[in-house]
């Protein structure tokens, strides 16, 4: 069942989306959640983090899954979808190697999206996907015009993302992503949309009315 809410900022969008994490998580401690990065959830991540810490939620069964990510940038680098969990998500709240599933973008190749597939399948599937709206329509890196692929792989960057906010510190043009596929995303138990931010009333409408 699709439910679209509407909210009066991004601090109560985040507000919400975050207890919608935590009842998630509380429901499930063992639950297999995909993040997307960037600006629109940062904050829902922050209320995240600071209420799993406060309410001392056990998180030590949790999976997180990395939905995409630049290719031909080393991992390390600014900017990169896992600087950004990284800093956001696995550092503060101390989690394990092994609760994060996540694309090596120096070793992009079909192989790598078989081997995150067949962890998260071994994982059970997703139980929760976040996602946000690029401002041309992208959900992770799936293109608008792209073939829709319904499985991970590797897409060609339109040129509005190749400017995304994440890219501007790399120094270097990024014209490709890896990313799960439609059909990984809408497999997914539940997921969360999140749309916010200036520059994207036409892709929400087109979103919204299919």
């Amino acid at each position: 069942m699709q439910t679209l809410q509407q909210v009066e900022n991004y601090t109560a969008l985040s507000e919400r989306a975050s207890e919608y994490l935590l009842a998630v998580i509380r429901s499930k401690p063992d639950a297999v959640i995909c993040l997307a990065t960037g600006a629109t959830p940062l904050l829902t991540y922050h209320y995240l983090v600071e209420k799993i810490h406060q309410q001392q939620v056990d998180i030590s069964q949790l999976t997180f899954v990395k939905l995409d990510e630049w290719v031909d940038l080393p991992l390390t680098m600014p900017g990169t979808c896992e600087t950004f969990l990284q800093q956001h998500i696995v550092q503060p709240l101390g989690l394990r190697e092994d609760q994060l599933i996540s694309f090596r973008s120096e070793e992009i190749n079909e192989t790598e999206c078989e081997r995150v597939t067949n962890l998260i399948a071994r994982k059970g599937g997703l139980d929760l996907c976040v996602l946000g709206l690029g401002k041309n329509g992208h959900l992770g890196l799936n293109e608008p015009g792209e073939s829709l692929q319904p499985a991970c792989h590797i897409s060609q960057l339109d040129a509005r993302t190749q400017q995304h906010e994440m890219l501007k510190t790399t120094g270097r043009p990024v014209t490709r992503g890896i990313t799960l596929g439609l059909k990984d995303i809408l497999n997914a138990r539940e997921v969360l949309l999140l749309v916010t931010g200036e520059g994207k009333q036409d892709a929400t409408e087109r979103f919204s009315h299919g």
